[in-house]
């Protein structure tokens, strides 16, 4: 809608009542032979719905666990986790006893009052991480008043450096934006639980959200879909396995971890690394760590029984010998070799290299008795089990492949942001370990013993069998896990970022971390909107059409 320019006129803009209804207000004033001119705002809808990243989503605790909370508002709604070691986050942190909390922060900046904004959904994802960009794309397509010089008449003809599928922004496809109302959703959902399950919860808020604007009078057929990270996930099982692809214009993806990432396998047996540079950055990325898990203890403890962030695990699209142990007398070992990290890496049991370390399942097993203790053992294992057999791997295998037929995405690449595209473990012997009985014989890592079940970082010290001949049958060696060194998003590397391609209308590269993505990019936030008002076209094959 183009801005008025008769003097003759006066331009009352709307206001929104608490249900995000057009509100229009004039004051008298004295005869001066000017007119009042409402700006109307569209009733043919198109609602986007943003869907965030693992642990994006705020979460409360079921029943007599109600005053938990994994709330991120900010900084400080998170500190009560620093204290919260692997005993609490099991009790917790798991599928069961947490649900979504819609009671999350909701922030001022855009024409909605707070109670639509918690209709919406916005309370139910991370104002830390999504508010600012929620808040920006709220604005931009509602920027009625101020059409000649709104972002998306910026972008009419800009190009954006868009990899695959760059196409400016056409004047036409503006135009048509403008004549319908976009208003921003979000959906949390259960981070901890199968993204199938999730994805299920998605596909009844798209209905819910359709139903509530026809409901309101308004014409709504479908919608569009922004993600963040697994929360591209959630939505490609949503659009395609669960075939509600019909119901949706089309979906734009960030720094979405395709198939899969190292660093979760990095996460589980070390902790949340920290990525922070200089003093600031570290003691950031300090807290962070502490707050999300820092070590093997604490993340074995949460995610051995959390299929959602298990299935951001590689998957056999990702390829072999992404985990490799080296020796420093340059021998070297990797997995998986034949396709199947199920098998060889995440089911691995007494491995000191495998994913799960069964002993720190359940930090709850407090059995004196040896035989009860060893039993519970057994059963938490054969629970691990069945989340990587029944749920994990039938996820990955459900959405291999699969995206909606109109898809746009973007992915970090960048060496400012290295991430982990394999997880190295380098070491030998320790010293001393070269005589008395092992010199210049072959030490065999992969099959080696873990001495010390209270090393929980990202160093290991094993007994590994010796090769060749002599009265010694092992020696002792010492392995760290390497820093991360592929480009990438520091989360998502190169390899999983670009893997949409073939299946994507347009790919964007950028240079950009994966928690911030959307609030510190702008390139991130105009291919957006670009994406989206693109996607948008598709509106003249429905009866919202206009004739």
């Amino acid at each position: 809608m183009a801005e008025d320019s008769n003097p003759n006129e006066r331009l009352i803009a709307p206001t929104f009542d608490n249900r995000g209804n057009p509100i229009w207000r004039s004051l008298m004033s004295p005869p001066d032979g000017s007119a009042a001119v409402c700006m109307m705002v569209p009733d043919r809808v198109i609602p986007i719905i943003f869907i965030p990243g693992v642990m994006g989503s705020n979460l409360k605790g079921v029943g007599k666990l109600e005053k938990i909370r994994w709330r991120l508002d900010g900084p400080k709604s998170m500190l009560g986790w620093l204290k919260r070691g692997p005993e609490d986050r099991k009790r917790y942190l798991s599928p069961s006893t947490m649900e979504v909390d819609n009671d999350g922060a909701k922030p001022e900046g855009t024409a909605q009052q707070s109670e639509e904004l918690k209709r919406r959904g916005w309370g139910e994802v991370a104002a830390m991480s999504y508010a600012p960009f929620l808040v920006w794309l709220e604005n931009a397509l509602h920027d009625y008043d101020s059409a000649q010089n709104g972002i998306r008449h910026q972008l009419i003809g800009t190009a954006l450096g868009a990899e695959k599928g760059e196409q400016a922004l056409q004047k036409d496809e503006v135009a048509l934006s403008y004549r319908y109302r976009f208003p921003v959703h979000a959906c949390g959902y259960n981070w901890l639980d199968d993204n199938a399950t999730s994805a299920k919860r998605l596909n009844q808020r798209i209905d819910e959200i359709i139903a509530r604007y026809r409901k309101e009078k308004k014409r709504c057929e479908k919608v569009i879909i922004v993600t963040h990270s697994m929360g591209g996930l959630v939505a490609r099982h949503c659009s395609e396995v669960l075939r509600a692809s019909s119901k949706i214009f089309g979906i734009v993806h960030g720094v979405m971890p395709a198939i899969g990432a190292p660093a979760v396998y990095r996460r589980m047996k070390a902790g949340t690394e920290n990525p922070g540079s200089g003093f600031k950055g570290w003691l950031e990325g300090y807290v962070g760590s502490k707050i999300l898990g820092e070590n093997a203890a604490e993340m074995t403890a949460v995610l051995s029984g959390a299929p959602g962030p298990l299935q951001l695990l590689p998957t056999p699209e990702y390829g072999n010998h992404w985990l490799k142990i080296k020796q420093d007398n340059g021998s070297e070992y990797s997995l998986p070799k034949s396709g199947d990290p199920y098998t060889e890496i995440y089911t691995a049991r007494g491995e000191w290299w495998s994913l799960c370390e069964d002993h720190l399942i359940n930090p709850l097993n407090k059995e004196n008795n040896l035989q009860l203790k060893t039993a519970q053992m057994d059963s938490d294992w054969k629970n691990f089990l069945k989340n990587v057999r029944m749920q994990v791997k039938p996820f990955h295998v459900a959405i291999a492949h699969k995206f909606h037929p109109n898809t746009h995405a973007f992915y970090g690449s960048d060496e400012k942001f290295l991430a982990y595209g394999e997880v190295v473990w380098k070491g030998g012997n320790v010293f001393g370990e070269n005589f008395f009985g092992a010199e210049g014989r072959p030490a065999y890592p992969l099959g080696g013993r873990a001495l010390d079940p209270l090393e929980v970082g990202t160093k290991r010290t094993i007994a590994s069998p010796l090769g060749g001949k002599g009265w010694r049958t092992g020696v002792q060696q010492s392995y760290r896990i390497l820093d991360p060194a592929t480009p990438g998003d520091g989360t998502v590397p190169h390899k999983s970022g670009v893997a949409p391609q073939p299946h994507v209308r347009s790919l964007l590269k950028v240079s950009v971390g994966h928690e911030p993505a959307y609030k510190d990019s702008e390139s991130v936030q105009r291919f957006t909107l670009r994406a989206i008002v693109k996607i948008a076209q598709l509106v003249k094959q429905t009866s919202l059409k206009y004739d």
